[in-house]
């Protein structure tokens, strides 16, 4: 038999929230041509439309700090 290889790629979204906390979202396999303007635009749906909320009060979403996407290849070795 042969390796088998595998490829996917996630998306890390940092949130901050009004009280100074923060929070990571993680999407699994996002568009291969997601792009900055996209994220600036996710930003302010979940300004408007309350999204995600914190979990104390007066702790409701403030912006997206950062954004992270990341492609990674996993090698299955093939032992037998």
């Amino acid at each position: 038999m042969a390796d088998i290889v595998k490829m996917a790629s996630v998306l890390n979204i940092e949130c901050a929230f009004l009280d100074g906390d923060t929070r990571t979202i993680t999407l699994k396999n996002p568009r291969s041509d997601i792009s900055a303007s996209d994220i600036e635009s996710l930003e302010t749906f979940m300004q408007t439309e309350n999204i995600i909320i914190g979990d104390r009060d007066s702790s409701d979403f403030r912006r997206i700090k950062r954004a992270v996407k990341r492609d990674t290849t996993t090698k299955y070795l093939d032992l037998e």
